[in-house]
């Protein structure tokens, strides 16, 4: 997936000029969240002014990028397990550099130099933009290098993205990076560090850029964007709230749809839920996290919110937009969690009737709060639980999804479907989205799909299937 590209610039030196030389080429893979996603792209954007070009296979590449997540501990595995697939390329490229990026990078700094001998480079999300000076030094004297220190939030700024050739019909714009919550499983805030808002003019200006180059849908991106300018306000500067902000995207010419991720309900507020009935563009779609439905849970996970609250918020988002899907995450097996905390879960889940849910077992992370309090749910209980949950919303989205079959609904056209392929009477699928975020399938002619007609159009569709995760239909 494509996103838009941001870029954070803090002091630093100009790295050796490559004018002249033959390209470079690197090849990075992404773990993990859109923010990842999304760095890679800065990743890109910083090295492309030194004749570095992307390449989809590594066996070409001089520069090797693992961009990490480390919010899971299955994903540093599969980190871990692709390194060492990748290190015998060193063997046939004297001049290859391997390379470490992201949350595990940041959160093991040196210690991942130390466990990977054959590793060059290891740095955080805070030195994307100091990533040439940082090639400079692996290449010079220092020949390894580990860079992970957090920028001080006043020393933290972003850069404008520049304009792209390549922008999408569906682009994502970072509003802000960090989080400041510190839930007791949470390592973002030690991976990502602290709340820093974008100012609220670069991010008109670089959504304007995007509209004029084809996107029609905008998604604001950040690890809690509905806390977003809190940082700023604090320092007794104007900037507005992020139900401000949404009716300033809103009224850019161009947009079309305008969506967020991802949020805290503890800042759900009554302003925020309001968009959702006033801001035309702003499509009928929440990710709102409750990870469990035990306020004892709750307390330990130190989400600052209640059950009841938590509910509360949701009947009030109904209530404004009857029509929204709602998605949430759950954690199971969270230290303590007893029998009956985690039916509790399972009962809000019935409650609330999610379009749909991210669930996962607890994992320890470390240095955060929940590392300090053991992991007491047995592997084998987090499995059962995890399958109930599993179980238990596979239910609710088979019921929702088959609600839609001779509904004619109309989406936002992106391209190929995924699981294109030559069907009956020669044709080809492509894929589009409704306002509440659920995919399309659509059957076209051979021809129409190799011209792109379709892509970025309003069109609408009469579902004739429901499968598990996406819906299929035909054109009106």
């Amino acid at each position: 997936m494509a996103t838009s590209v941001q870029l954070e610039s803090n002091s630093m030196q100009s790295p050796t000029s490559v004018d002249g030389q033959p390209p470079r080429f690197v090849y990075v893979q992404t773990f993990g969240c859109q923010m990842n996603v999304n760095d890679t792209d800065r990743i890109h954007q910083v090295l492309a002014p030194y004749n570095y070009t992307p390449t989809t296979d590594p066996a070409q590449a001089n520069l090797i990028l693992l961009n990490t997540c480390s919010v899971r501990d299955r994903a540093e595995h599969k980190m871990m397990s692709r390194l060492g697939r990748l290190a015998p390329l060193k063997e046939f490229n004297d001049d290859l550099i391997l390379g470490v990026a992201g949350c595990v990078a940041q959160q093991e700094g040196e210690k991942l130099l130390a466990k990977v001998p054959y590793l060059d480079l290891v740095f955080g999300p805070d030195h994307v933009a100091k990533l040439p000076v940082l090639l400079d030094r692996v290449r010079g004297s220092e020949g390894r290098v580990s860079e992970t220190k957090f920028f001080k939030r006043k020393d933290y700024a972003f850069l404008e993205a520049e304009p792209r050739d390549d922008v999408k019909v569906s682009e994502f714009v970072t509003i802000m990076k960090g989080c400041d919550k510190v839930c007791a499983f949470c390592i973002v805030p030690f991976t990502r560090g602290r709340e820093v808002s974008k100012s609220p003019e670069m991010i008109i200006r670089e959504v304007k850029k995007l509209v004029a180059g084809g996107a029609r849908e905008i998604t604001l991106l950040g690890q809690n964007v509905n806390s977003y300018g809190k940082d700023i306000s604090a320092k007794g500067d104007r900037v507005p709230t992020f139900a401000q902000l949404l009716r300033d995207v809103d009224a850019i010419e161009g947009v079309e749809r305008l969506r967020f991720t991802t949020s805290h309900p503890m800042d759900c507020i009554d302003d925020l839920i309001a968009c959702f009935g006033d801001v035309p563009s702003l499509c009928e779609f929440f990710h709102l996290p409750v990870q469990s439905g035990s306020n004892e849970i709750l307390e330990a996970m130190r989400r600052f919110y209640t059950r009841a609250s938590y509910l509360a918020r949701v009947e009030n988002l109904r209530r404004q937009c009857p029509d929204i899907a709602l998605s949430t995450d759950i954690i199971v097996g969270f230290p303590g969690e007893t029998e009956a905390q985690f039916q509790d879960t399972l009962s809000l889940l019935a409650e609330v009737r999610y379009d749909s849910i991210f669930a996962f077992k607890y994992s320890e992370r470390p240095g955060t709060r929940a590392a300090k309090m053991g992991d007491t749910v047995p592997e084998p209980e987090k499995k059962r639980r995890l399958a109930e949950v599993l179980e238990l919303q596979a239910g609710i989205t088979r019921a929702k999804m088959e609600a839609y079959v001779g509904q004619e609904l109309e989406i936002l056209v992106e391209g190929p479907s995924k699981k294109s392929s030559a069907g009956g009477e020669g044709r080809f699928q492509i894929m589009g989205r409704t306002r509440s975020n659920l995919i399309v399938n659509v059957p076209v002619p051979l021809g129409e799909f190799w011209s792109n007609r379709w892509i970025g159009r309003l069109a609408k569709v009469r579902v004739l299937e429901a499968k598990s995760n996406s819906l299929f239909g035909e054109f009106v």
